[in-house]
């Protein structure tokens, strides 16, 4: 249908038109209702730039190619909603337009599950991409990132005898941006440097998205398998994967050990890093959290933002460890130590290098 008339080639325009098209239906059929975005436009402007690499007319083999590789549930929603529709219209043919489908059973639910849309924080810094773009990182990205954390069984009372025609249509779409991610760290209002990101990021054990975004409007995404850790090996399991988001959207690379983050290890390099040729990481970003490096090729750094993508009991789990770091803090501040303990304290050589040499012997 989008294709030119010899049917081997397509446009350009008409493909950003289908992906548009394939990005409408998901978003028409949230189960709270429509939802729009302004810059939705601007968003699958990227990908066809991206396939199309400055030409105006592809093959059709070469773009069907490339879309499997960089977005591969790009047009499933639309497929299934089309497929959908074929199947079940014969029961509600004799029906007024306005009615629609009365009862749809027996869809597959084995796409990602969209149960509420995201939570936001109120301040404006802290959203962190447009709905189309979240719409087009769910349909490209592993699926262990937009899984949600709870599907519901079609057997059970939850399940599609609970829902409306609108809500069975939205799961069987399954291409809406997943409701489960949380947002761990954002440099805008936690700060940006390496310190900032290591007390906020570790500890949360499943996967995470990081946004990193730099100077001329160029955008990352990394994906990592496993929670953050400093070490001086390359870590991540096979769904680890690096994506340029703006100014084009594609996948980078993509395979088992591409993370890395050091911060203290000497003899090793510093910074964060991400790439399969450990000689030369595809992205990098400096010690300082100053530059990040692209294929050799340095921005200044903007921000920095982690999203969690795994169960609610990965986000809890992180704040009980961080509430007990917090508590083992506070107890080691209010030690006390006797006269005893003071004469072989290391605190005491301290103050004795500085020129001190009497105390309050009567403890503190």
């Amino acid at each position: 249908m989008y294709a030119e008339e010899n049917l081997s080639e397509i446009k350009k325009d008409n493909f950003q038109k289908l992906a548009i098209l394939s990005h409408t239906v998901a978003l028409d059929h949230y189960p709270e209702g429509p939802r729009c975005c302004a810059k939705t436009r601007e968003t699958l402007a990227t990908l066809a730039n991206a396939a199309f690499h400055g030409k105006e007319v592809l093959s059709l083999s070469y773009l069907a190619h490339w879309v499997t590789e960089n977005s591969p549930r790009l047009l499933l929603g639309l497929h299934r909603y089309v497929v959908h529709h074929l199947n079940t219209s014969y029961r509600t043919i004799d029906q007024p337009l306005s009615s629609g489908p009365q009862n749809e059973e027996n869809m597959d639910l084995g796409t990602p599950v969209l149960e509420s849309e995201p939570h936001f924080p109120d301040n404006e810094e802290a959203k962190p991409l447009p709905l189309s773009e979240v719409w087009l990182l769910a349909v490209s990205l592993p699926k262990l990132y937009i899984q949600p954390s709870v599907i519901h069984s079609p057997s059970s009372s939850s399940g599609l005898a609970s829902l409306d025609s609108q809500g069975i249509i939205a799961r069987f779409l399954g291409t809406i941006c997943p409701s489960h991610w949380t947002p761990l760290y954002n440099s805008n209002n936690h700060g940006l440097g390496a310190n900032r990101f290591l007390t906020h990021v570790l500890n949360y054990r499943g996967p995470t998205l990081t946004f990193i975004r730099g100077e001329g409007d160029v955008e990352f995404c990394i994906g990592s398998t496993d929670e953050w850790k400093e070490t001086h090996m390359y870590w991540g399991k096979e769904d680890c994967i690096v994506l340029q988001t703006k100014p084009l959207f594609h996948i980078i690379e993509r395979g088992p050990k591409l993370m890395y983050l050091n911060t203290g290890i000497r003899g090793y390099p510093l910074g964060l890093r991400a790439g399969l040729d450990p000689r030369k990481p595809t992205l990098s970003i400096n010690s300082g959290f100053t530059q990040v490096e692209f294929k050799a090729i340095p921005y200044p750094l903007f921000s920095v933002e982690v999203w969690g993508c795994g169960t609610s009991q990965s986000r809890e789990a992180q704040l009980d460890i961080k509430k007990w770091q917090v508590k083992q803090a506070e107890r080691q501040r209010q030690v006390k130590l006797s006269a005893a303990d003071w004469v072989d304290h290391p605190d005491r050589y301290l103050l004795e290098l500085g020129g001190r040499t009497t105390y309050n012997e009567q403890g503190t």
